[in-house]
């Protein structure tokens, strides 16, 4: 028998997600679909099956307010069907109005995974950044790199003061180790 695991970059053995809810603090998103105007195909086909806090996401795009969308990638291998579904939720993000802000994490793939900083670039534009562009990611959006742009790692700090080892844990099943 497999013992449940559940964390950003696997799963295994879980048969009962209500606890994995309760235990992260998710909602199940069933509740907010029939609100999401035109939703992207994960939502309509329940792969996304549960959120942390989209409500306010939902009320802007429902009433045209500003809103913004963030995620990004490590540079540290070729793309693979996970980091294509992010991108086309990005994207659907920006579609329906959102800021769209993604990072190329190559300082994370430096530190974390032994990358050169030029197989960082090339690895973040090859398959990273023209894939995103290839998929439909609007020219108003905004791509960075993690080393260039200053701002974020300052908000990384100042986030990272306001952040504790429980919230992280509730989040990412982090253990604290």
């Amino acid at each position: 028998m497999t013992t449940p695991h559940l964390d950003p970059w696997a799963s295994a053995g879980i048969d009962d997600y209500s606890k994995l809810f309760e235990e992260f603090g998710i909602q199940p998103f069933e509740e907010l679909l029939p609100h999401v105007p035109d939703p992207c195909p994960f939502m309509r086909r329940r792969i996304i099956f549960g959120h942390r806090g989209y409500e306010p996401v939902l009320d802007a795009i429902v009433n045209g307010k500003p809103f913004a969308v963030m995620s990004g990638f490590m540079p540290s291998g070729r793309n693979h069907l996970g980091n294509k579904m992010v991108m086309e939720e990005i994207i659907w993000h920006q579609r329906m109005g959102g800021d769209a802000f993604v990072g190329i994490a190559d300082m994370e793939a430096h530190s974390v995974r032994g990358m050169s900083w030029k197989d960082c670039r090339r690895i973040g534009v090859e398959d990273y950044v023209l894939s995103l562009i290839a998929l439909g990611f609007e020219p108003d959006g905004h791509i960075y790199y993690q080393s260039e742009c200053s701002d974020v790692r300052d908000l990384a700090f100042e986030l990272g003061t306001k952040t504790n080892v429980s919230e992280l844990s509730a989040i990412y099943g982090f253990s604290g180790e």
